[in-house]
């Protein structure tokens, strides 16, 4: 053979005020780690219509990224970053405000795809719109509505279009200004972007920042913050404390309007002089996050999260030209700023739900369980059928310098009621609620309904953790339930007596690592003298990583008992040593032990004889792990929490799974008992979990994180270490991607001439896990022709017309090497041509 090439493809309403004890019944769910520590502050995640399969979501700073195939691509989808952020990696043209590491609420915040973005004859194809904050600026941006102030910034609403040739990369000088409006302060922004069921665009405003509502730029209010005015959210000729809805599509290709305003909005044909007709309801503070309940099975109704003051954050039912009483009302409370401003009657709305501030009482009590609400989605995925029409929700944290967002959610008592359950924290499974260390920024779906969430470990826009962006992408996903009955890896007597038989030598050194199990005190004729019986599981390679035990029991079964063994009771402790199992043996099966053998495990030593006990007869905890009285034939270790504590341990550390130790009773003589191990018996130890776990990671997922970030984009292309080999046959061979290799080590041939014949043998290695990869071994004599010689489809067994077989590589299992051979006359075609072909369905 003259050459060894390897090629590859790529395949690619009513109040609620809920009492601490009346929590709505949620199922446990579970958080899978999507993206991290590559976006700074995810402000909304969501789809492109069109069945893609991508995730986009917004980072403040000013950049849209797209994840697609579990992999945040490294090109932004949209970049309209501040040249002038203090952060040089996260600079872009313009025009979304500069950020810093400070906080601040104004950036990118909203994003929404025109329901026709896949559509070639909707209107809206390849269309997407924003929200996003900007630098004021005089003569170009509209004057506020009152000329008492400066304005902080600018909202823009702006519609963009992809490019016709990269559905992954946005136009940025598509940008088509809609809708521009002053904010007085930096805070208080709204951001949402929602398209309802009707088609229209649903903008969300907050009420200009500040306090209170009525500072500079808030109507009626001034800089010496006047308790009787109007406020923003009231006033409905500003566009400020409000959700919006319009057509976004420009009616005419001119002005005055680049939009259309439904004639269905409530306040279309009121005739107040400068009334703004685009409201669809008012009397919001900082609606931070909306959402129609609009799949299937679903109520059309729209679920928002507004942000409270100091005191209580509610969540609303939005209907048409509803008044959601702000500033008048903080949830149901009147706040002391609102006295003289007494509120309409019958015209306010009161919150489908309603909780506290941490530290704060009100009137009436609420449950005090978080600082700023983040609005979520009622649930209509497919994988959660338990969460199905539950509303989720999230707090941003307890106090403002905590990071411990909380995860809640309503549960609506009779469908149609509008009366609802409040559940004040998702069960997770593996994870406290609140989640600690993190802050709930928004939630998103992606297109087919499944929920995510974005947080955050710091509250600085473009503040690093560990010199990363401290943002982070999480899903929600299903727990799953399972038994498992697993045998000992390992199990041994240890001894108290001397070396027997013969009852001589020193004390201690007796072992039995192949003979039965021994625990209790022996009578008066031999001693007495203690036996106890050491058990390890291997439990971290039997039970999914992450899993939380719910059920342990130990069962052994009795082989022999002494006369005074029935009825005493064996305790199990666990062990906090490790210890070893040799090859020793007490043949006649009599109770004694053996001759200690190398690494065996024996009453002084944990390993023979090289390391010692810190206590002599084993160092384990002094409390049992749980208890059982003896019976006759077989007794059972029934789970207590202890017994799960110490099964969860170990699948949580692996290192600390030093086992159990079995005692008897040890001051009752002949009370030993005789077991059954993993060597002798019929009925070897046993140890059965039931546990709950979340779907376990995918081979390729699992490899990607084991050398790159979660969700960092690998280009399957790509020759990271420069070794020659690109990174999916790195995948394929079961190599490190940033490790050099030599060529050779994945794919060898070599050639026999025997007789007239001439026998081409071809080995490469094999990952039968990687379930997503097809491996073809193809040979050619002129680089042109080529000829299936072996293939193995989607992780399957080996096939073709020149598979040998295939071997085990040892120390590197399950990773196999395959044998093919192709036999040909010399004469005819004297050299031949291997290649791999690798091909990955995402």
């Amino acid at each position: 053979m003259n050459s060894n090439r390897v090629f590859l493809s790529f395949v690619v309403a009513a109040l609620l005020i809920a009492a601490p004890d009346a929590d709505a019944v949620f199922p446990t769910v579970a958080l899978k780690a999507v993206c991290l520590q590559q976006i700074h502050s995810p402000t909304t995640i969501t789809f492109a219509p069109g069945g893609s399969g991508r995730l986009f979501v917004c980072d403040q700073p000013g950049k849209i990224y797209i994840i697609q195939d579990g992999m945040l691509l490294p090109t932004p989808f949209l970049n309209i970053a501040s040249p002038s952020n203090v952060l040089v990696s996260d600079r872009g043209p313009g025009p979304a405000v500069t950020q810093t590491t400070g906080y601040s609420e104004r950036g990118l915040l909203g994003l929404a795809f025109h329901p026709g973005y896949s559509n070639p004859l909707s209107p809206g194809y390849r269309k997407f719109y924003v929200n996003y904050n900007k630098d004021y600026q005089p003569g170009i941006d509209p004057p506020p509505p009152v000329a008492d102030h400066t304005p902080n910034c600018a909202t823009v609403i702006a519609e963009f279009t992809v490019s016709a040739t990269d559905p992954n990369l946005a136009v940025l000088a598509s940008e088509r200004r809609l809708l521009v409006f002053t904010q007085p302060q930096s805070n208080h922004n709204g951001g949402q972007l929602e398209f309802g069921p009707d088609g229209f665009l649903y903008v969300g405003c907050g009420d200009g920042g500040s306090s209170n509502d009525n500072n500079v730029g808030h109507t009626g209010g001034s800089g010496s913050r006047p308790t009787t005015n109007l406020g923003n959210g009231q006033d409905k000729t500003t566009y400020l404390g409000k959700i919006l809805r319009i057509d976004p599509i420009d009616p005419d290709g001119g002005g005055p309007l680049t939009y259309a305003i439904p004639s269905s909005n409530p306040f279309f044909n009121d005739v107040t002089p400068g009334l703004k007709k685009e409201i669809y309801a008012y009397g919001l503070r900082n609606p931070w996050r909306f959402s129609f309940d609009q799949r299937a099975g679903g109520t059309n109704r729209l679920f928002c999260g507004d942000v409270g003051q100091g005191r209580i954050e509610e969540i609303d039912l939005i209907v048409s030209g509803g008044n959601y009483g702000w500033r008048y009302k903080e949830g149901v409370e009147f706040p002391s700023f609102s006295v003289g401003s007494p509120v309409p009657a019958g015209t306010v709305i009161d919150p489908i739900a309603m909780y506290a501030h941490v530290g704060v009482v009100t009137n009436p009590v609420l449950p005090q369980l978080g600082l700023s609400v983040t609005g979520g989605f009622v649930y209509r995925g497919a994988a959660i059928p338990a969460l199905q029409g539950k509303y989720v929700f999230g707090d941003y944290g307890s106090t403002s310098g905590a990071s411990d967002g909380r995860m809640m959610g309503l549960e609506e008592t009779a469908p149609g009621s509008g009366v609802f359950t409040l559940n004040q924290a998702i069960p997770f499974l593996g994870t406290a609620n609140p989640i600690v260390g993190q802050r709930i920024l928004g939630l998103g779906e992606d297109e087919s309904g499944e929920i995510y969430i974005g947080m955050k470990t710091n509250s600085g826009v473009l503040l690093l953790d560990g010199g990363r962006p401290a943002g982070g992408i999480f899903k929600i996903v299903p727990v799953l339930s399972n038994t498992a009955m697993l045998p000992p890896a390992k199990d041994n007597t240890i001894f108290s007596e001397p070396n027997s038989p013969p009852f001589m030598g020193i004390s201690g050194y007796a072992s039995d690592a192949q003979g039965y199990l021994y625990a209790g005190r022996t009578g008066t004729a031999h001693g007495p003298f203690l036996r106890r019986a050491l058990i390890r599981f291997d439990v971290a390679e039997q039970v999914p990583t992450g899993a939380v035990i719910q059920s342990a029991q130990l069962q052994l079964r009795i082989t022999r008992l002494g006369p005074s063994a029935f009825g005493q009771t064996l305790a199990l402790h666990r062990l906090s040593e490790t210890w070893g199992e040799g090859f020793s043996m007490n043949a006649g099966g009599q109770g004694f032990g053996a001759t200690a053998t190398t690494d065996d495990a024996t009453w002084v030593r944990r390993f023979f004889n090289t390391s010692s006990w810190t206590t002599a007869g084993g160092t384990f905890a002094t409390t049992a792990s749980a208890t059982t009285p003896v019976s006759s034939v077989f007794v059972a270790f029934n789970s207590t929490t202890q017994l799960k504590a110490d099964v969860q341990g170990w699948l949580n550390t692996p290192a600390s799974n030093a086992g159990w130790i079995l005692r008897g009773d040890e001051v009752v003589d002949e009370a030993v008992c005789q077991f059954s191990s993993l060597q002798q018996g019929i009925s070897p130890p046993a140890l059965s979990l039931s546990f709950d776990y979340a779907q376990p990671l995918t081979h390729r997922e699992a490899w990607q994180r084991a050398y790159f970030l979660v969700g960092q984009f690998v280009d399957d292309f790509a020759d990271l270490d420069g070794d020659g080999i690109v990174s999916l046959i790195e995948y394929a061979y079961g190599f490190s991607p940033l490790t050099a290799n030599s060529q050779t080590a994945g794919l060898q041939a070599s050639s026999e001439v025997m007789g007239t014949d001439t026998v081409f043998t071809f080995t490469f290695r094999r990952d039968p896990e990687a379930s997503d990869l097809t491996y073809t071994l193809q040979s050619s004599g002129d680089l042109e022709s080529w000829t299936d010689i072996v293939t193995s489809v989607a992780g399957a067994d080996p096939t073709g017309s020149g598979y040998v077989g295939e071997n085990d590589i040892i120390g590197e299992l399950p990773k196999r090497l395959v044998t093919a051979q192709e036999t040909l006359p010399t004469e005819t075609n004297p050299n031949r041509y291997v290649r791999l072909r690798v091909s990955r369905a995402p």
